[in-house]
């Protein structure tokens, strides 16, 4: 066994480094994975964490609750991009353990680096944090095209119903209009439908009363000549 492979401490007793894969594809998490369970992030231990790294939150921009997700996610996708061996990661760890605004900090991650792979250079180490820097970067651009293909699509969504409900309401607010016109026709009739039909009735009540008046007087008359009759002729 190597200084390599004992290169992960805890409680001053050598762990032995589980070997990870060359690539993101199976490792590294995406937010669609945030429900899942998820290996608590090696960075804390080292300073990197939520307790040394709280950033401002603008609430009009983000929740603090999204961004400590999203950061926990990027510190447990660099963990899982952790090559076998001794590589850049590692150097990470170190400067970050001894002091990242520390120059004495990277010399002596360097040293430390050097004996455990003779192959480590300078050039080395940025060729691999380039590699790191990439995977990374691949997975913020995935997350980006499908975070803005679902914010297209919910948007989109947002204005064909707004446009929809707002089509509806403007046809109610015409026919509530139209109604209300209607009802004020409806009453204007209604208020003048006694005149309208009373001078029709008013006639026809004149015509009856004459009509009997004028029954009346025919029938008294000949009534009369009945009498005469009766009580004139032997």
């Amino acid at each position: 066994m190597s200084l390599k492979d004992l290169f992960i401490v805890n409680n001053d007793k050598p762990v032995k480094k589980e070997p990870s894969k060359a690539t993101s594809k199976l490792k590294f998490p995406t937010a669609d994975s945030s429900n899942s369970e998820e290996t608590p992030s090696k960075f804390s231990a080292f300073g990197f964490g939520k307790a040394s790294f709280t950033p401002s939150v603008n609430s009009d921009e983000m929740s603090e609750e999204h961004l400590n997700k999203a950061i926990e996610i990027y510190q447990n996708g660099f963990d899982s991009l952790n090559q076998n061996g001794y590589d850049f990661y590692e150097y990470f760890q170190t400067v970050i353990q001894g002091g990242i605004t520390n120059p004495q900090t990277y010399k002596m991650a360097f040293s430390m680096g050097s004996v455990m792979d003779k192959s480590v250079t300078k050039t080395k180490l940025l060729q691999q944090s380039d590699f790191y820097v990439s995977e990374i970067n691949k997975v913020y651009n995935d997350y980006v095209t499908k975070g803005n293909a679902k914010k297209k699509e919910l948007v989109d969504q947002k204005t064909h119903e707004n446009q929809s409900l707002a089509g509806e309401l403007n046809l109610m607010k015409e026919q509530l209009e139209a109604l209300k016109t209607q009802i004020e026709d409806r009453e204007n009739k209604l208020s003048s439908i006694d005149d309208k039909y009373f001078p029709k009735i008013s006639e026809l009540d004149s015509k009856l009363a004459a009509n009997d008046i004028a029954k009346n007087k025919v029938i008294e008359s000949i009534e009369l000549v009945k009498e005469g009759i009766t009580n004139n002729l032997k």
